[in-house]
């Protein structure tokens, strides 16, 4: 391999490069944007290096010699294979990776299900996933942007409401055959979820019922879970619509009553507000948007469906 210093500077063989192919020092000069006079220099400096001419200067006329022809398709080729590469890099971004903390209820019900649509999007954005229940911290976790459900809307910059959910109870059909109001509910199993501790009693307080107690109670981690316990009859599961009707279990389970939609909550989107202008956080958020219009498209037709039986 030759040393550096052996190697002539690019910018004398990118003028012998134009000059080699339109035979004519103007016409190279013009092409990169130099004086004729300045890529006579680079082509005099070049031949100095190489220790032979590569020109012959005529009146009006300039032909390659025996040399330059010779080193002409070596310098072409390396020039063709430079901007190949160029094209082909240009042409696959960098891969880089979002990472998203997103409740293990919306991530079951809505983002991997259409997870695949945002990936053939966005070939060069890999996405890593944490669906821990815990709410992340943008100053110290690893994390782009994060999905959770709040009472009360964010405000400021950096967040935008996904969807509003009402409360649901969600059970088998054997257990909803028991159920004809709030009060029977005390001779079942209330599923509640270790992160909201108190989702049973506050939507019971709301309905008026406090005092209610359950013949027993069931603990799970995450509302999936409870959805899971539900589906095997082991209980009656405190669940947010429309999502956990979107969940395989879920869509297996029946409504014992009918909820009044107090309680209700939103999914927001947050993430730092100055990354709004970092492209894998912009094609994400116009992309879950976008998905969220749909989602509540198809949740009204399905809604009209329902009348009409």
């Amino acid at each position: 391999m030759p040393h550096r210093s052996d190697l002539p500077p690019l910018t004398s063989l990118h003028a012998f490069h134009h000059a080699a192919k339109t035979l004519s020092f103007k016409q190279a000069a013009e092409a990169l944007n130099l004086t004729p006079s300045a890529v006579s220099h680079r082509i005099k400096a070049l031949e100095h290096a190489l220790g032979t001419p590569l020109f012959r200067r005529q009146t009006r006329a300039l032909a390659l010699t025996e040399a330059g022809c010779t080193y002409k398709i070596t310098v072409d080729r390396v020039f063709a294979d430079l901007a190949a590469a160029t094209v082909a890099l240009k042409a696959k971004p960098e891969v880089t990776v979002l990472r998203l903390s997103v409740l293990p209820l919306f991530a079951s019900a809505v983002l991997i299900p259409r997870l695949p649509k945002f990936r053939k999007k966005y070939p060069h954005i890999d996405v890593s996933i944490s669906t821990e229940s815990s709410v992340a911290d943008f100053r110290t976790d690893d994390i782009d942007m994060g999905i959770r459900n709040m009472r009360v809307a964010p405000t400021g910059p950096g967040s935008v409401k996904l969807l509003d959910t009402k409360p649901v109870l969600l059970c088998s059909q054997e257990i909803a055959d028991d159920i004809k109001s709030i009060a029977d509910l005390k001779r079942h199993t209330l599923i509640h979820c270790t992160p909201r501790p108190n989702g049973w009693q506050d939507w019971l307080s709301l309905q008026g019922c406090a005092d209610l107690r359950p013949a027993n109670d069931l603990w799970v981690d995450t509302i999936p879970g409870g959805l899971e316990a539900a589906l095997l009859g082991q209980g009656v599961a405190l669940s947010m619509s429309p999502l956990a009707e979107r969940t395989l279990a879920g869509s297996q389970l029946v409504e014992p009553i009918p909820t009044d939609g107090r309680g209700g909550t939103a999914y927001h989107l947050a993430y730092r507000p100055e990354d709004a202008a970092l492209e894998k956080v912009r094609v994400f958020k116009d992309w879950i948007l976008d998905e969220m219009k749909e989602f509540e498209a198809n949740k009204e037709k399905r809604s009209l469906l329902s009348a009409a039986e």
